[in-house]
């Protein structure tokens, strides 16, 4: 084991810039408690560390050499690691010298600083916005943010799934940015789900919500327990009433499976728990089930599913295989 090799693919890691191979050097690194209380570590020294005191970083070399100190110094004190310490990608990406973030032509005003969260493969990340408002991303998601929101309005862009409790301000509506599309609000919850240009929907929870498609310039008004979903074939926004506690609950670490297909819900378990489930058995696949799990280990999730559907599994590493 050798610790320049694994800051380096660490970093790389949280940034998002892993090759598959060192995404499985990784994982072998952090089988090893050691590593692995040293990735917790980095990710919550990161974590404090202002964005102006990385951005003068831009060297990898450099950048991992003061990484090691700081290590070597929080090393010195005993702290608890939260696991669900908030993800710190904009920071990495800058540190690495691969980001070029404030060029982006999604950003206007050069002037503006942008933080970019990412929320790791198997983990659901909370963060507090400047405004105070709440966003859940999903397994895989990222969203970028202004250090500080301008005086007209709070836009934020993101790429995946994510639930927002949004601070309410009447002066400064809210605008999630995602692809194509436009969601406004003043103060609601709602969930942005938007993992492709053809793969978008909106599902308000409370309160009232405007939905664009930027391109065609159709607006749909959203209320409690409606939804928007785009689709594919006609090009266009649908809106249709939906169960939003259902469809939202995944923030809160509920996986649920309401009357699906085990092919759809081996689909939804992968995102969940960052594993790949093997199944060539189109039976078990196009049996439906319903089910619902509080924040469960995933052996658990599968021996619920072997007595309700008669499956046998077995879990090796981040693989389930199905009998």
């Amino acid at each position: 084991m050798n610790d320049d090799i694994f800051y380096e693919i660490a970093f790389k890691n949280l940034a998002n810039e892993t090759s598959v191979e060192d995404k499985e050097l990784l994982e072998r690194y952090l089988q090893h408690s050691e590593y692995k209380n040293k990735y917790n570590e980095l990710v919550e020294i990161l974590s404090h560390e202002t964005s102006s005191k990385i951005f003068n970083e831009f060297n990898l070399k450099h950048g991992l050499k003061t990484l090691r100190r700081k290590i070597n110094q929080e090393e010195k004190r005993k702290f608890s690691i939260n696991k669900k310490a908030f993800a710190i990608a904009a920071s990495l990406l800058l540190f690495l010298g691969i980001g070029t973030l404030l060029n982006n032509a999604n950003f206007s005003n050069p002037s503006v600083n942008y933080v970019l969260v990412t929320s790791l493969e198997g983990q659901r990340t909370q963060i507090i916005l400047p405004d105070s408002s709440i966003v859940f991303l999903n397994t895989g998601s990222e969203i970028r943010y202004p250090e500080k929101f301008n005086n007209k309005q709070r836009s934020v862009f993101l790429k995946g799934e994510a639930f927002f409790k949004v601070k309410r301000d009447v002066y400064k509506p809210f605008v999630v940015n995602s692809g194509n599309f436009k969601t406004t609000v003043l103060g609601t919850s709602f969930n942005v789900n938007s993992t492709a240009q053809t793969n978008f929907s909106v599902v308000v929870k409370t309160g009232k919500v405007k939905v664009e498609n930027t391109n065609t310039k159709k607006e749909f008004i959203l209320i409690k327990n409606t939804q928007v979903v785009f689709n594919k074939e006609l090009n266009a926004l649908e809106k249709s009433a939906v169960n939003a506690a259902y469809v939202t609950d995944w923030h809160n670490n509920i996986l649920r499976f309401d009357a699906i297909t085990l092919k759809e819900a081996f689909s939804k378990i992968e995102a969940w728990y960052h594993v790949k489930v093997q199944c060539e058995s189109e039976a078990i696949l196009n049996k439906k089930i319903r089910a619902v799990y509080n924040n469960e280990p995933i052996d658990k999730v599968f021996k619920s599913l072997e007595f309700m559907v008669g499956l046998k599994y077995k879990i090796e590493n981040n693989k389930v295989i199905i009998k």
